[in-house]
């Protein structure tokens, strides 16, 4: 019976030691390892000069970010895309994840930003939502992940951390994570392209518009011009009973 329940014990610490929650969709990363992002900046006082602290940034980042201060707090926010394919997720888990529509306003429904609380300012300085942060594993050990206390999913950094940024974020929310993480392997795909538009359709040769009536007229008269909205038949000579 001991035997038993040493076993039952060592499965279930390397069933809780293997698990991890990675979202599959780079989109959703995009945003809320966007926001994890920007909040560790401004809880290492960085915020003056955020673009410094990563590589790889996509185009027009810095005029998708906000920082903004309201009352004795900090919030961070990130522009959403219309047709983004993270709005679902954020819709359905907004609340347990604190993701707001403006700085203490409600949790996000469908609005063009989502902001969540980066700290509190206390004596000068910025206490910091509670962080947890993580490598990769594998292959991806070069890889910064970012999550909140009182959560199991993981959400990879965004931008690119620079390594000094990287060390110091580990440094200070580290955890020894003995869970797989990898980088999100699903791919981006716009709305223009799962929803393109069909080939160009004809005019089947058939229809006919004119004045000249044929033997099996089903046409309309409009003034001088006959519409036929049917394919013209052809005569067939040959009868049923001749066939």
């Amino acid at each position: 019976m001991r035997k038993f329940f040493y076993a039952l014990l060592i499965l279930m610490l390397c069933s809780s030691a293997s698990y991890s929650n990675v979202n599959p969709d780079p989109e959703v990363h995009r945003i809320i390892g966007g926001l994890y992002s920007l909040a560790a900046s401004v809880s290492l006082n960085k915020n003056d000069n955020t673009a410094s602290l990563f590589k790889d940034i996509p185009k027009d980042w810095e005029k998708e970010i906000k920082v903004s201060r309201v009352n004795s707090s900090i919030w961070v926010g990130i522009k959403i895309n219309k047709y983004s394919t993270a709005r679902q997720f954020l819709r359905a888990n907004a609340e347990a994840l604190s993701i707001m529509e403006s700085p203490e306003g409600y949790a996000w429904i469908g609005g063009d930003e989502a902001w969540i609380k980066a700290g509190d300012i206390e004596g000068g300085k910025v206490k910091s939502i509670r962080l947890k942060a993580s490598k990769g594993s594998g292959e991806d050990s070069n890889v910064i992940f970012l999550s909140t206390e009182g959560q199991n999913s993981w959400w990879q950094m965004n931008p690119t951390p620079k390594s000094a940024f990287a060390g110091e974020i580990l440094s200070r929310w580290g955890v020894k994570n003995k869970s797989e993480l990898h980088k999100p392997q699903g791919t981006r795909t716009s709305i223009y392209e799962s929803v393109k538009p069909s080939a160009v359709i004809k005019k089947p040769a058939n229809i006919h518009i004119g004045t000249r009536k044929n033997d099996f007229d089903m046409s309309t008269n409009i003034g001088d011009v006959v519409f036929t909205p049917v394919p013209q038949l052809k005569h067939d000579k040959t009868t049923i009973e001749e066939k």
